[in-house]
C-alpha cells in the first residue's frame, strides 16, 4: 500500500465576493447603530459623535449623509467623500430639543454593495412643560331655565419643566370664567389648579363654548371643549358612567391623509415625522398597529404596520401620498369607512377589542362629508367605542395663510376627547408626544351628575351593589369616589337620586 498525501491551499482571493474585479469589497459599519442624547432643557445642546469605519478591503466612496426626521437633529462636520480600508472618520451631531420626544436617522450611502445605505438611529428628549386640561371635552350637563351652574376643568402641568399659563378664554354664550387666575402664573410638573367655569341658562337649547388656553407648551394653544344643555328638571334622574380602561397598553391608528394637491408639503411633513410618532408610541405603549387610509372606501394602503413590520416607514412615507377620490376632503367619511371594514373587510384584524382606537386626520380645509360631521363622528364611535379623533388642520379661528379653518375637524376631536393641532407650523414633532399621551390618560375620580340631588335620595351603585366609597362634591355637583376606592376599568357606576326642588345649584 502506497501511503498518498494530497495537499491543497487557498487564499481569500479564491473566496466568491461581491464587489470588483479583483473581489475585494469596502463594508460601512456606523458606530453607535442608537444614539440617545439623553434629556436636556429647551435651551441647551447636546453632541454626539458617530464613527464611519471602512471595516471592508477596498477603498469605500461615501456618496451621501443626511439627517432624516426631526429638524432638532443638525449636522455640524461632514464625512470625508472617501475611505481606505480599516480607515474611520467621525461626524459630529447636535440635538437642541424642540419638544419632549424626538427621533431621527443619520443615513449614509456608499458603494458598498452588500449594504449601500446604513443608518445610525438618533434619539433624544426634551425637558418641555406639557398642558392638559381635564376633563377634555368637559360636559356641564342639564341645568333648568334661569338657574346658574358652576363647574370647574384642571389644568396640569404633565411636562418635565415649569408651565406658565398666560391666558384662558372661554368662547361661547352663557359660559364664564367667573373668577379667574391671575395671568400669567405658573405650575411646576405635576402641579395642577382648577380653572372655575360657570354656565347661565336663558332659553332652553344646547349650548356649546371653547375654552382655550395659553402657554409656553410647545404645542402651542389647547383647545377644550364646554358644554351644556338647558330642560326642565324631572322629579327623578339617573347617570352612570363606565370606567375608562385606561391607560391602555395597545392602541391601533388610524391615519388619513387629505389628498388634494395643496397637501404635498404637508405629506411630507408628516412622513419625516413617523419615526418620532413611533418612538412616542414605544416609549409608553407595548403594542400598537398603524394603517394609512386615504381612498373613498375605506381600504388601507399600507399593511397593518407594527414593530415587526421591518419596513414600516417605507410603507408610510409612501402611504401618506396616495389614494384619495371624492371623499378626499371628507375625513372623517373616509375614516368610518375604514373602521367599518375592520369587521371582516379590507381591514379585517386592525381594530382590536381590547385597544384603544386613535384616528388621525390631517387636512388643510374644513371637513366635507356630506352627512355632516356629528352624524359620521357618531358612527365612527359605533365602530370603535374607543375611538378619539386628533385633527392637525388649520387652526381656530380662522386659519392661516396655507390652510382654512378645519371646521368639522375641530369639533369632532373635541366631542371625542382628542385634541386639535396646526397644520400651519412647519416642524410637527411636538405634536406626537401629545397624541400618544390621550392613550395614557387615567381613570376618572367622580361622576358629574345632570341636576343636583335631594341629598338624602342619592344612591350609589357599583355594578349592581349598592356602593358607599364616596362623597358629594357641592362644588361641581360630583359623586367623589373615595381615593382608595377608585372603580377599575369596565366597572359601571350608577347614581340615583329626586331632583331638589329648586333645581339649581
Amino acid at each position: 500500500m502506497v501511503p498518498i498525501l494530497l495537499l491543497a491551499s487557498c487564499s481569500d482571493s479564491n473566496l466568491a465576493r461581491d464587489g470588483g474585479a479583483d473581489g475585494f469589497v469596502p463594508i460601512l459599519q456606523l458606530d453607535p447603530m442608537i444614539a440617545d442624547f439623553g434629556a436636556i432643557a429647551e435651551t441647551e445642546t447636546a453632541i454626539r459623535t458617530i464613527t464611519a469605519t471602512n471595516i471592508g478591503d477596498a477603498s469605500l466612496t461615501i456618496e451621501s449623509f443626511t439627517i432624516d426626521g426631526s429638524a432638532a437633529f443638525t449636522l455640524l462636520t461632514e464625512l470625508p467623500d472617501s475611505l481606505g480600508p480599516n480607515e474611520s472618520a467621525t461626524v459630529d451631531i447636535a440635538f437642541t430639543p424642540t419638544s419632549q420626544k424626538l427621533t431621527a436617522d443619520l443615513i449614509v450611502t456608499s458603494n458598498a454593495v452588500a449594504s449601500p445605505v446604513v443608518t445610525t438611529n438618533l434619539r433624544g428628549e426634551g425637558l418641555y412643560p406639557a398642558l392638559r386640561v381635564s376633563p377634555k371635552p368637559y360636559d356641564m350637563g342639564s341645568v333648568p331655565p334661569g338657574c346658574e351652574r358652576d363647574g370647574q376643568v384642571e389644568l396640569v402641568n404633565v411636562g418635565t419643566t415649569t408651565l406658565t399659563i398666560e391666558s384662558a378664554i372661554l368662547v361661547g354664550s352663557g359660559f364664564t370664567t367667573p373668577e379667574p387666575p391671575a395671568f400669567p402664573f405658573s405650575l411646576e410638573p405635576d402641579e395642577s389648579t382648577a380653572l372655575g367655569i360657570q354656565f347661565t341658562s336663558t332659553d332652553f337649547a344646547d349650548h356649546e363654548a371653547m375654552l382655550y388656553v395659553s402657554s409656553n407648551d410647545p404645542a402651542g394653544v389647547t383647545i377644550a371643549g364646554v358644554s351644556a344643555y338647558v330642560e326642565e328638571p324631572p322629579d327623578e334622574a339617573e347617570d352612570h358612567l363606565v370606567q375608562g380602561t385606561g391607560p391602555w397598553d395597545k392602541t391601533d391608528v388610524l391615519v388619513y391623509v387629505d389628498q388634494s394637491g395643496s397637501m404635498d408639503d404637508d405629506q411630507a411633513r408628516l412622513a419625516s415625522n413617523f419615526s418620532t410618532f413611533i418612538y412616542n408610541l414605544e416609549a409608553t405603549l407595548t403594542d400598537w398597529q398603524l394603517i394609512v387610509a386615504n381612498d373613498d372606501d375605506g381600504c388601507r394602503n399600507t399593511d397593518i404596520l407594527s414593530p415587526y413590520v421591518a419596513d414600516a416607514a417605507t410603507q408610510f412615507s409612501t402611504g401618506v401620498t396616495r389614494g384619495g377620490g371624492n371623499w378626499t376632503e371628507a375625513g372623517l367619511t373616509v375614516a368610518n369607512n375604514a373602521l367599518e371594514e375592520t369587521f371582516g373587510g379590507c381591514n379585517a384584524g386592525f381594530v382590536r377589542d381590547d385597544s384603544k382606537t386613535m384616528v388621525l386626520l390631517v387636512s388643510d380645509e374644513p371637513e366635507q362629508s356630506r352627512q355632516g360631521w356629528s352624524t359620521v363622528t357618531a358612527q365612527i364611535l359605533d365602530s370603535a367605542p374607543t375611538a378619539t379623533i386628533v385633527a392637525i388642520v388649520g387652526p381656530a379661528p380662522n386659519g392661516c395663510s396655507t390652510a382654512n379653518l378645519g371646521s368639522g375637524y375641530i369639533e369632532a376631536a373635541t366631542l371625542t376627547g382628542g385634541d386639535v393641532f396646526s397644520i400651519c407650523e412647519s416642524d410637527w414633532t411636538e405634536y406626537f408626544a401629545e397624541i400618544v399621551a390621550i392613550a395614557t390618560e387615567p381613570p376618572v375620580d367622580r361622576l358629574p351628575l345632570s341636576w343636583v340631588p335631594s341629598l338624602t335620595t342619592l344612591e350609589v351603585t357599583l355594578d349592581g351593589d349598592v356602593w358607599t366609597e364616596w362623597t358629594y362634591n357641592a362644588a361641581d355637583n360630583s359623586v367623589l369616589f373615595n381615593a382608595n376606592a377608585i372603580p377599575e376599568g369596565g366597572q359601571r357606576v350608577e347614581a340615583t337620586y329626586l331632583v331638589a326642588v329648586d333645581g339649581c345649584p
